[in-house]
C-alpha cells in the first residue's frame, strides 16, 4: 500500500490544575510515586525465566533497579509506607478478612452478558432484562463457592478448590468443550476419604497444582494428626483434554497400605441447561458408559445428531474398574511414592479438541513450548518499575494468552473465564484494539472470524441483519438446534461500527494489504448497516429498540438498569447511545484515511462528509451545557438521557468531540463525582440511580478507563491520562497476582481506610479486555500512533513522575519490528532507538 496521506493528530487544551477541588482526605489519585516492589513468585508450567525476559528483558542496568529501591512509595501525607504489619511477604495488603488464596479467586459470576432472546420459538416474547440473569435463570446461589479454573484454547475446566467435581449433583462445575459439560463429576478418595486441601495454585490459567494430605483423624487447622500421614499432590493441565498426575507419598518411617479410588461422571449437559436458562427442558438424552482398555468411555448422541464422548484412561491400569470407579491398592514403604496419570479426552464425532503427545511430561512440555513461542512473538514492554513489569504486565500477558481461541483465521480473545470463554463481538474487538501494539495478529484473527459470520439475512430470532456483526457465538447442542439464538446471536448495537473502526486501525498499524483487500467489503457492509438497519427512522443516529422483542440494553453497559431517567425509570426506547455514534464517526474517518492512502479520493471524501455531518448533529443534540458533558443517550422521544457517564469519554477516544468540548469533558470526568482515585466511575455519584456496588451504575471498569485514557491522550490532556493510568496500575497491583477483574466497586479511595478497591460481587477473573488495559495505557503514556503515510511510528510521550523509563522491544508495526526506549529527563521525555522508524510526533496547534 503506497503511503500518500499523513494522518493528523488531534489536539486539545491542557487544563489548569491549580484550582482543582480536593475534598477532605481524598488522595491525589495520580499516584505521584513509585509503585513498591513485590517479591518474585514461581509456579509450575511455563519457564518463569522466559516470562521475566518477556516482562523485563535483559538490558537493564543496576542503576534503574537501585533507584527503584531508593524511591519507596509515598502515600498521602504519611510519608513512606511501612511494609510490616498487615502485609504479606510481597509487600501487598489484603483488605478482605478471610479472603481466599489468590490462586482460587477465579470467576464466580452466574451471568455476565445479555444471554439473548428468550427461547421457545420465533414468536416468543424475549426477556426485557439485559446483562444479568435474574435469580430464576442463574446458577443456583452458592453452587460455585471457591473454584479453580483452567483454560486452553476451547477447553475450560472449573472445579472445587481442591480440584474435585461433585458427584451426583446438578453442578455447574465441570470440563467444558463447545459449551458442553463433558466431565461433570470427578472425585479422589484415599483410604475411603477425601484428602484435605493444604494449598492450590492456578496462577498460569492452564496448569494447576493441589497439595493435599490424608491422615486418619486429621483435622485441618489443628495439630491433630494420626501416624499414617500421606502427602498427595495433583498436577493437571489442559491440552487435548484434561491431563493429570496424582502422586501419593508415604511420609512415615513404616509401611502403609493405601487404597486409591477415582470416580467419574459425564452428564453432557449444555451450558444453557447448566445455567438454568429459562423455558428449556433440562431432561437430557441418556448417556452410556462402556469399557475401554485401561479406562472408560462415556457417550451420548445428542438431539442435534452429534456423538459426544469422554474417554478416560489411567496409567498404570487400575487394579479394578467397578462402574465409574477406578481402584488401586498398594503397600508403600517408608518415603515410597505412587504415581498415577489420568487423561479425560472430549470428542465430537470422534474429533478431539487438539493433538497432544500421549505421555504426561511430553504433553506439558509441548504446551509450555506453545506459550513460549507466543510470548516471543509479542512486543516486550519493560519499565523502570519491577513491580509493574513482573506484576501487571506479565500477568496480563498470561491472561490474554489463556483466553485466546485458535481458529484457522487466527487467534480470537474470548471474553472471560469460565462461563464466557467464547467469542463475543464487542469484547473481542475492544481487546483486539487494546493489543495492537502488543500482538497485532489478535486483531487480524478477530476481524477475520467476525467477517466470516457477518449477517446476510433478516432473522427476528437471532437479530441477524445484512452487514451486522455478531454479539455472541455458542457451539453447544441447544445453539445448534436453534433453541437458543446464539449460533450466533447478533443482539448488540455497537459491535458493527466497532468492527469497521478496528478494521481501519488494524490496517494503519500493520499496513496489511491482504487484510485491506479481503475485509474492505465487510467493513463497507458494516457501514451500510449503520446507515440503514441501524438507523430505521433515518434521524442520522444508530439506535436499537425499535422492535418490541429486542434486548433492553444492547450497548456495552448491557444491564437493564444502565439506561435510566432521573426518576429511576427505564429510559424510553429506541435509544441512540453516545458511544455508538462516536464509533460510527471513528469508523468512517478511519476508512476515509485508508481510501486516501489507497488513492480513492472520491470515497474518502464521501465518508468524511458523512462523518462531518454526524459530528455536527452530535454536538447539537448530545451536549449538555450545564453538565459540560455529552448525554448518555437520546431516548425514544429524541430527548437527552441526562446522566453523566463514562460512556461520554468514548467520544474522546473516537475523536468526535470538538477540542473545546473535549477539554471541558476531560475536566468533567476528573471531578469527584466521577473519579474515584481507583479509576473513573461508570455513572456520576450525583445521579439518582448511582450505586457503587452495581454492575454499571457507579462501578469502575478497567477496559472502559483505558479507552478514556486513550481519549485524554488523543486530545493532548497527558497529565490527566497519566493520573488515571497510575490509579489503574495502583488498583491492579492490589488484586491477587496482579490479575485485574472485570470490574470493581466505585467507592471513593481514601488512604485512611481503603487499602484496595472493593470487589464487585460476581466479577469474572480473568477478563480479556481487563487484561488488555495495561497495553493500551502504555500506548497512551507513550502517545504512540502509527503514520501509514510515512511508515513511521509517532510518539508523544508523557510519563508520570513515578515512572522513569519505558522500553519497547520487537514491536510489530507496518512490515517490520521496532525497538526503542523512552526515558524521562529534566528536559522532557527522550526517545532513543527505532532505527529511523520511530520519531517524535510534530507539535499541532
Amino acid at each position: 500500500m503506497a503511503p500518500r496521506d499523513r494522518l493528523a493528530r488531534r489536539s486539545g487544551h491542557r487544563r489548569d490544575r491549580a484550582g482543582r477541588a480536593r475534598g477532605g482526605e481524598r488522595e491525589r489519585a495520580g499516584a505521584r510515586r513509585e509503585i513498591p516492589r513485590r517479591s518474585r513468585r514461581s509456579g509450575p508450567g511455563v519457564d518463569r525465566d522466559s516470562l521475566r525476559r518477556h516482562a523485563r528483558g535483559r538490558a537493564e542496568g543496576r542503576g534503574d533497579r537501585q533507584r527503584e529501591r531508593d524511591r519507596r512509595t509515598v502515600l498521602g501525607k504519611s510519608g513512606l509506607r511501612d511494609r510490616g504489619r498487615g502485609e504479606n511477604a510481597g509487600g501487598r495488603r489484603d483488605a478482605r478478612t478471610g479472603a481466599p488464596p489468590p490462586v482460587l479467586r477465579t470467576c464466580r459470576c452466574a451471568h455476565r452478558r445479555n444471554a439473548g432472546p428468550r427461547p421457545g420459538g420465533r414468536r416468543a416474547r424475549r426477556r426485557a432484562a439485559g446483562g444479568r440473569v435474574r435469580a430464576d435463570e442463574a446458577v443456583p446461589p452458592g453452587a460455585l463457592g471457591l473454584t479453580a479454573s483452567l483454560k486452553e484454547d476451547q477447553l475450560v475446566l472449573v472445579t472445587e478448590d481442591d480440584g474435585s467435581l461433585p458427584l451426583g449433583a446438578m453442578s455447574p462445575l465441570g470440563l467444558y468443550y463447545h459449551d458442553t459439560q463433558y466431565l461433570s463429576g470427578y472425585a479422589l478418595r484415599v483410604n475411603g476419604s477425601r484428602p484435605l486441601l493444604l494449598s492450590a495454585n492456578t496462577e498460569q490459567n492452564y496448569v494447576a497444582t493441589f497439595q493435599l494430605m490424608h491422615s486418619e483423624g486429621a483435622v485441618l487447622g489443628t495439630a491433630r494428626h494420626a501416624a499414617d500421614a500421606l502427602s498427595i499432590r495433583r498436577t493437571r493441565f489442559l491440552a487435548d483434554g484434561l491431563r493429570e498426575r496424582i502422586g501419593v507419598l508415604n511420609a512415615n518411617a513404616h509401611p502403609v497400605d493405601i487404597r486409591v479410588e477415582v470416580e467419574f461422571e459425564a452428564a453432557f449437559r449444555d451450558m444453557f441447561a447448566v445455567r438454568a436458562y429459562r423455558d428449556l427442558s433440562l431432561a437430557p438424552l441418556a448417556s452410556t458408559r462402556g469399557p475401554r482398555e485401561g479406562g472408560l468411555v462415556f457417550e451420548r448422541v445428542g438431539r442435534d445428531g452429534v456423538r459426544r464422548t469422554t474417554e478416560i484412561t489411567m496409567r498404570p491400569a487400575p487394579d479394578t474398574i467397578e462402574g465409574n470407579v477406578f481402584r488401586f491398592s498398594r503397600t508403600l514403604g517408608p518415603q515410597q511414592f505412587l504415581q498415577l496419570e489420568l487423561a479425560a479426552i472430549p470428542r465430537e464425532d470422534g474429533a478431539a479438541p487438539a493433538a497432544s503427545p500421549d505421555r504426561f511430561d511430553d504433553a506439558i512440555d509441548a504446551l509450555n513450548a506453545r506459550y513460549r513461542r507466543f510470548l516471543r512473538s509479542c512486543a516486550r514492554y519493560t519499565t523502570s518499575s519491577e513491580t509493574l513489569d513482573e506484576g501487571l504486565i506479565t500477568r496480563s500477558a498470561l491472561d490474554l494468552r489463556a483466553l485466546l481461541e485458535f481458529h484457522p483465521s487466527g487467534p480470537y480473545p474470548t471474553a472471560g473465564i469460565p462461563w464466557y470463554a467464547v467469542p463475543f463481538g464487542r469484547d473481542g474487538l475492544i481487546s483486539a484494539y487494546q493489543t495492537l501494539g502488543w500482538h497485532p495478529d489478535i486483531a487480524r484473527g478477530t476481524l477475520r472470524l467476525l467477517a466470516s459470520y457477518q449477517g446476510h439475512k433478516v432473522d427476528e430470532f437471532t437479530e441477524e441483519e445484512p452487514g451486522k456483526i455478531f454479539h455472541e457465538l455458542r457451539r453447544g447442542e441447544l445453539a445448534r438446534l436453534g433453541e437458543v439464538p446464539h449460533h450466533p446471536y447478533y443482539g448488540s448495537v455497537d459491535s458493527t461500527p466497532l468492527f469497521a473502526m478496528v478494521f481501519a486501525e488494524t490496517v494503519k498499524w500493520t499496513a496489511d494489504r491482504a487484510l485491506w483487500r479481503d475485509l474492505l467489503p465487510h467493513a463497507e457492509r458494516a457501514l451500510t448497516w449503520c446507515d440503514t438497519y441501524g438507523d430505521p427512522d433515518k434521524d442520522g443516529y444508530v439506535e436499537y429498540g425499535h422492535r418490541p422483542g429486542e434486548m433492553r440494553s444492547q450497548g456495552w453497559k448491557d444491564s437493564a438498569q444502565s439506561l435510566s431517567d432521573p426518576d429511576g425509570k427505564w429510559s424510553k426506547l429506541p435509544a441512540a447511545l453516545v458511544e455508538v455514534q462516536a464509533y460510527v464517526y471513528a469508523a468512517k474517518m478511519g476508512i476515509a484515511d485508508l481510501y486516501d492512502v489507497d488513492g480513492d479520493r472520491t470515497r474518502a471524501g464521501r465518508l468524511r462528509g458523512e462523518a462531518k455531518e454526524l459530528r455536527e448533529r452530535f454536538e447539537r443534540d448530545f451536549w449538555m451545557e450545564g453538565e459540560q458533558c455529552y448525554a448518555q443517550a437520546l431516548d425514544g422521544d429524541k430527548r437527552q438521557v441526562p446522566a453523566v457517564t463514562s460512556n461520554a469519554g468514548h467520544a474522546l477516544w473516537c475523536g468526535i468531540a470538538s477540542p473545546e468540548r473535549g477539554a471541558a469533558l476531560t475536566r468533567r470526568l476528573m471531578e469527584l463525582d466521577m473519579y474515584t482515585g481507583w479509576g473513573i466511575r461508570t455513572l456520576s455519584s450525583k445521579y439518582p440511580t448511582y450505586n457503587p456496588m452495581s454492575y454499571h451504575n457507579g462501578s469502575v471498569w478497567p477496559h472502559d478507563n483505558s479507552l478514556i485514557v486513550q481519549g485524554f491522550a488523543r486530545y493532548g490532556h497527558r497529565e490527566e491520562a497519566a493520573e488515571v493510568v497510575s490509579a489503574l496500575i495502583e488498583a491492579g497491583r492490589r488484586f491477587p497476582n496482579s490479575q485485574l477483574p472485570e470490574l470493581w466497586c466505585g467507592f471513593q479511595r481514601d488512604l485512611r481506610f481503603s487499602a484496595r478497591p472493593a470487589d464487585y460481587l460476581v466479577s469474572c477473573i480473568p477478563q480479556a479486555w481487563s487484561a488488555g488495559m495495561v497495553f493500551l495505557c502504555l500506548r497512551a503514556l507513550l502517545g504512540m500512533q502509527p503514520d501509514l503515510n510515512t511508515q513511521r511510528l509517532l510518539l508523544d510521550p508523557a510519563l508520570p513522575p513515578w515512572l522513569d523509563r519505558i522500553d519497547v522491544r520487537d514491536m510489530r508495526v507496518f512490515d517490520t519490528r521496532v525497538t526503542f526506549r523512552v526515558r524521562r529527563s529534566q528536559r522532557g521525555d527522550r526517545i532513543a532507538g527505532g532505527h529511523g522508524r520511530v520519531t517524535r510526533a510534530a507539535a499541532t496547534a
